[in-house]
C-alpha cells in the first residue's frame, strides 16, 4: 500500500510539472482554485469546499460549485455537509481521552463495559474495535442504496447474537459500523452519560465547534448541501439513506468546513488529547501476523516520504487529513468536502491533487523512495 500511495502522489506532481507548474513560484491560491475546477469537471462534483492550514496560519479557504443541482444555489463557506464516517474520529477522540484519564485501556475487552453480548464477542478488545480488526459482521444491510436498520442498538446486538465472527480478531481488517456501536455503548456505560452529551461537552464546546451536529434533526436545512451518491453516473442521484438516531458514533454527523479544520487543529495542538499521547496513539496497528494496518487508533494512517498522514474518509466524498513529520510542532491540516460525484473518484485522490501544492520539496523527497 505504501508504494502505491507514493507513486500516486508522484504521478500527480509530475503531471503538474509537465504542464508547466513551478512549485516555487506558482501562486498557491490560484493553483488550488484551478485544481478545484479541474476536479469538478473531471469527476462531476457539484459542490466542493477546501481549507488548508499550516499550524495556525490559514493558507487557503474556498468553495466551488452548487449546493443543489436543481436550484443551482451556489455553495458557500457557511454550508453544512454530511460527513458520514468522519463521525468515527469524534468517538476515537473520546476513547483517547478516557485512556488519558485512566478510565479505559485499549487492551480492555468490550465485555468489561457492555453486558449481555454474544459469547464470541466477549474477548474482543477496544483496540480491535476502533481499528476494525474485530471480525464483527455489519449490523445492517443495504441493497441498491436501500438500507434497513434495527430499531435500537440493543436490537442490533440481539439480531447478531447467532452470527459467527467473519474472521479471528487481529487476522484481517474489515471495516464495520458495528465496531463503533460497541464503542458508543462502552463510552456511555463508563461515563454514565449519553453519547451526544459526551461529544458536546468534551469536544464541541471546549474548542467552539458551533456548526457541527450529530443527527439530521437539528441541522439548519437552509445551509445543508444536497447529498448525492458517489459514482452516480452521468446523472447525479440524490442520497436518500436515512440513518437511525443511534448511528451518530459512526455515520450521522454534519459539519462545516471551518469546524472540521478547528477540530483537526485542536487535535494537533494537544487541546483535546496531549501531544505525547497522540504520538503513541497515532502508530499503525499491528495484525497478529505482523502486517501493518492502515488504522492508528481509528484514524487512517499513511506515509508520504517523511510525512505521516492521519485522517479519515466519509462516504467516499469527504476527507480530513493532518500531516506532520516527527512531531506535531509543524503540521498541515487539509479539509476537503464534496457532496457527490459521477465517477466514484476516491476522496484520498482528491486530497492528493491538492497536497503537493503545499509541500514544495515533496517530489524530491519522494523520488529517493521510488
Amino acid at each position: 500500500m505504501l508504494s502505491i500511495r507514493i507513486n500516486t502522489v508522484v504521478i500527480i506532481a509530475l503531471a503538474a510539472l509537465q504542464s508547466g507548474c513551478n512549485l516555487q513560484t506558482t501562486d498557491l491560491s490560484q493553483s488550488l482554485s484551478k485544481q478545484l475546477k479541474t476536479n469538478a469537471e473531471e469527476h462531476g462534483i457539484p459542490a466542493q469546499a477546501l481549507m488548508i492550514k499550516y499550524n495556525q496560519k490559514l493558507l487557503y479557504s474556498q468553495v466551488h460549485g452548487v449546493s443543489d443541482t436543481q436550484t443551482e444555489k451556489p455553495v458557500s463557506k457557511q454550508d453544512v455537509f454530511p460527513v458520514y464516517s468522519l463521525s468515527k474520529l469524534f468517538a476515537s477522540t473520546l476513547v483517547m481521552q478516557l485512556v488519558e484519564a485512566g478510565e479505559l485501556n485499549l487492551s480492555d475487552p468490550i465485555s468489561k463495559f457492555v453486558l449481555n453480548l454474544p459469547n464470541a464477542w466477549a474477548n474482543i478488545r477496544i483496540e480491535q474495535l476502533v481499528n476494525h480488526t474485530s471480525g464483527l459482521p455489519e449490523y445492517f444491510e443495504c441493497i441498491s442504496f436501500e438500507c434497513k436498520f434495527p430499531a435500537s442498538i440493543d436490537l442490533a446486538y440481539e439480531q447478531l447474537k447467532e452470527a459467527p465472527l467473519l474472521f479471528e480478531p487481529d487476522t484481517q481488517i474489515r471495516y464495520s459500523q458495528t465496531n463503533y456501536l460497541l464503542i458508543q455503548s462502552a463510552l456511555e456505560n463508563i461515563t454514565k452519560k449519553p453519547y451526544r452529551d459526551l461529544i458536546n461537552n468534551r469536544i464541541f464546546k471546549p474548542i467552539k465547534m458551533e456548526n457541527t451536529w450529530l443527527g439530521f434533526k437539528d441541522v439548519p436545512k437552509s445551509r445543508l448541501v444536497t447529498a448525492y451518491l458517489a459514482n452516480s453516473g452521468d446523472t447525479l442521484k440524490e442520497n436518500k439513506i436515512s440513518f437511525p438516531d443511534y448511528a451518530v458514533s459512526h455515520a450521522d454527523a454534519y459539519s462545516s468546513l471551518s469546524d472540521l479544520a478547528t477540530f483537526l487543529s485542536a487535535m494537533a495542538n494537544g487541546r483535546l488529547v496531549s501531544k505525547p499521547l497522540l504520538l503513541d496513539f497515532w502508530q499503525p496497528y499491528q495484525l497478529s501476523n505482523g502486517d501493518t494496518s492502515y488504522f492508528a487508533t481509528g484514524w487512517d494512517y499513511e506515509k508520504t516520504g517523511l510525512w505521516r498522514e492521519l485522517g479519515h474518509d466519509g462516504g467516499g466524498l469527504v476527507r480530513v487529513r493532518l500531516l506532520f513529520q516527527k512531531n506535531l510542532d509543524n503540521h498541515f491540516v487539509i479539509v476537503y468536502l464534496t457532496n457527490g460525484n459521477e465517477d466514484g473518484e476516491w476522496s484520498s485522490s482528491l486530497v492528493d491533487s491538492m497536497q503537493y501544492f503545499i509541500m514544495p520539496d515533496l517530489i524530491s523527497r519522494m523520488a529517493t523512495l521510488i
